[in-house]
C-alpha cells in the first residue's frame, strides 16, 4: 500500500513569503511522527511533499518531492494522489484549506479512471469538515443536541459599537482558527482595544466569535473512527499545556491527564457523544474540552445519567477537530502499538497504553 501523508504548512502549500512559525513547527512534528510510524507498517510505503524554503529535508524512510511553490505544490498533491492508495491530509482548518483538501481528493478520485482497489481518504467527510472547522455553527449544532459547549457568538473587530457579550473575561478567536490562531483573552478596556487592533487589520471582520472564558484544566481527547462511522478507539484524556500571556499558544501536554478517573471518564463519554453528534465524522478526531473550576456556573444542557458532582465540575466541550493533533506525539509514546495501523485496520486488536505518565512539547 502506497500512503501519501500530506502536511499543508511544511509540505509547500503554505501561500506567501514566510511560513507561519507555530503552525509550521507543530506541522513539522506531526508530519515526521507520522512517517515515521506509517513507514514501519509492514507493506505501507510512504510518500510526503517538502517545501524546499525550510531547507534539508529532515523527513526519513519516505519518498520525498520538494516543491518550490505553492502552486507546484497543488500540482504535486494531484499526482500524488492519482498514484496512492490512502491518502493522510494534515491541514489546519482556517481559510477552508483542510475542507480544500478533502474535496480536491473527491474531484481527483472520482474523475479517475475505476481501480480495483479504491483510493481511501483517511478523514472525515466534506459535510463534517465544514461543520467542525467554523466554531459559530458547530456551537448551535452542540446546543441543539445538548451537548455542553459555550455559548458562542459573532465578534466584529472593526466595528466599534460590537461590544463583547459577558461581564466577564471573554474568549475573541478566528472562527475557523487551529492551533491558537489569533486567539486573545479579553478582561478589560485594553485587551479588547488591543484585540481590536491586531485582528482588525489581519482578517476579515465576519471571521471571528467572542466565547465566555472558562477557567479550569485545558484537556484534549482523541478517538479513531472508522469509515462506516465506528467508534474503534477512545484515547486517554490528555492535559494541554498553554501560554499564560492571554494567547493560549499550545506547548504540548501531559497523558494521561492529572485528573479524576470520574472526571476521565465523563470527559470521554463527552467527547464520544459529540464525535457522533456530527454526521461523517471518521479517522483521527480530537476533542478540545475544559474541565471547569469548582465554583463555575454555566447555563449549558446536562444530559441525564452523566457523572455528577466531579471534583472540577461537568466536562464542557470547546472544539472538534477533524484531523490529526498535536498531542499524537504525545499518544505515540504511550503506547508501544502502531496508531496508523489501528486505523488502516480496524481489524486489528485495541491499542494497549502504558501505565507511567507522558510529558511532550511542541
Amino acid at each position: 500500500m502506497r500512503v501519501f501523508v500530506s502536511e499543508f504548512v511544511c509540505g509547500g502549500g503554505w501561500p506567501g513569503a514566510s511560513l507561519e512559525t507555530s503552525l509550521a513547527r507543530e506541522g513539522q512534528a506531526m508530519l515526521a511522527a507520522l512517517i515515521e510510524d506509517v513507514a514501519t507498517i509492514p507493506g505501507c510505503d510512504v510518500v510526503t511533499t517538502w517545501d524546499s524554503r525550510l531547507g534539508q529535508c529532515p523527513l526519513r524512510n519516505c519518498d520525498v518531492r520538494l516543491v518550490d511553490s505553492a502552486v507546484d505544490e497543488l500540482s504535486q498533491f494531484r499526482e500524488l494522489i492519482r498514484d496512492s492508495d490512502a491518502v493522510w491530509v494534515i491541514a489546519p482548518e482556517s481559510n477552508a484549506e483542510l475542507l480544500k483538501r478533502a474535496l480536491l481528493f473527491r474531484l481527483v478520485n472520482d474523475t479517475e479512471s475505476p481501480r480495483s482497489s479504491p483510493r481511501r481518504f483517511l478523514g472525515a467527510s466534506d459535510r463534517a469538515i465544514m461543520l467542525a472547522s467554523d466554531k459559530l455553527p458547530l456551537a448551535a449544532w452542540l446546543h441543539e443536541r445538548s451537548i455542553p459547549t459555550p455559548e458562542t457568538l459573532p465578534f466584529n473587530p472593526v466595528d466599534r459599537q460590537s461590544e463583547v457579550r459577558w461581564p466577564g473575561p471573554t474568549i475573541i478567536k478566528r472562527r475557523d482558527g487551529a492551533g491558537s490562531q489569533d486567539m486573545f483573552l479579553v478582561r478589560d478596556g485594553f485587551d479588547l482595544w488591543n484585540a481590536r487592533h491586531e485582528l482588525g487589520r489581519l482578517h476579515e471582520p465576519e471571521t471571528f466569535i467572542q466565547q465566555p472564558f472558562i477557567a479550569g484544566k485545558a484537556l484534549s481527547v482523541t478517538l479513531l473512527i472508522a469509515e462506516d462511522g465506528s467508534v474503534l478507539e477512545v484515547f486517554p484524556v490528555a492535559e494541554q499545556h498553554l501560554s499564560d500571556d492571554g494567547h493560549f499558544k499550545y506547548r504540548g501536554g501531559r497523558i494521561p491527564a492529572d485528573i479524576s478517573l470520574e472526571s476521565a471518564l465523563a470527559v470521554q463519554q463527552l467527547a464520544e457523544r459529540a464525535c457522533r453528534a456530527v454526521p461523517g465524522l471518521t479517522g483521527y478526531v480530537g476533542c478540545d474540552i475544559v474541565l471547569p473550576d469548582v465554583g463555575q456556573v454555566f447555563n449549558l444542557p446536562v444530559p441525564a445519567g452523566q457523572v455528577e458532582n466531579l471534583p472540577h465540575g461537568e466536562p464542557i466541550l470547546i472544539e472538534i477537530n477533524p484531523r490529526l493533533t498535536s498531542s499524537y506525539l504525545g499518544y505515540r509514546q504511550l503506547t508501544d502499538d502502531n496508531i496508523p495501523a489501528r486505523l488502516l485496520d480496524a481489524n486489528r486488536p485495541a491499542l494497549r497504553w502504558k501505565s507511567e505518565p507522558v510529558t511532550f512539547t511542541v
